[in-house]
């Protein structure tokens, strides 16, 4: 674990020399970012994570501090077998979709980091298919439909590093398709 740690910070600060060496100044650019979360909005229920939340957006700066963008993700989840109290049991598997538009402010460049935050909204999509049981017996119990959309509102905070002027890495916190989110970002 120390080792770890260790080469960690070797890695970042050897970024930060070569950031430092090779930074240009840009007026206009897109982040292409590309992520995994690591707390799937779903944890309270209990889901067993069948595919990660992987995220796909693009951000436009439009302003010194100011950035427009759009954005997608998906993940499944399934449920362990779970009895229900109007009798019998059932267990399913939600696949759940997001995709829409974002906007930030972001602060000024400090050395390889960027800090920003803002509010989304977007349109999300779940489709529940039954494994076990049926899924009238869900729908009064937990209020869960087989099929549903809504538009969602969140916020969101987040940093990116970069390691070149053109790569970098980001990490977020914010309601989506993950409540965590971390992966690789490109600057065009």
């Amino acid at each position: 674990m120390k080792n770890l740690l260790l080469l960690s910070l070797i890695f970042l600060f050897l970024s930060q020399l070569s950031y430092a060496q090779h930074r240009r100044v840009q007026k206009n650019y897109i982040d292409i970012n590309a992520g995994i979360g690591l707390l799937p909005t779903f944890v309270k229920d209990a889901g067993k994570v069948k595919t990660p939340p992987l995220s796909l957006s693009a951000d436009f700066k439009l302003a010194r501090n100011f950035s427009l963008g759009a954005f997608a993700g998906h993940s499944v989840t399934e449920t362990d077998l779970r009895v229900l109290r109007g009798g019998g049991a059932a267990k399913w598997r939600n696949s759940f979709s997001l995709v829409g538009l974002r906007m930030a402010a972001r602060s000024r460049q400090m050395g390889p980091w960027n800090i920003y935050g803002g509010m989304s909204m977007a349109y999300a999509y779940s489709h529940i298919d039954m494994m076990e049981g049926q899924i009238e017996k869900v729908k009064e119990e937990k209020g869960i439909k087989e099929s549903s959309g809504r538009l969602a509102f969140s916020g969101f905070i987040g940093g990116r590093h970069s390691f070149t002027p053109h790569l970098g890495m980001f990490g977020e916190l914010g309601f989506g398709i993950s409540l965590v989110s971390f992966g690789l970002s490109l600057r065009i």
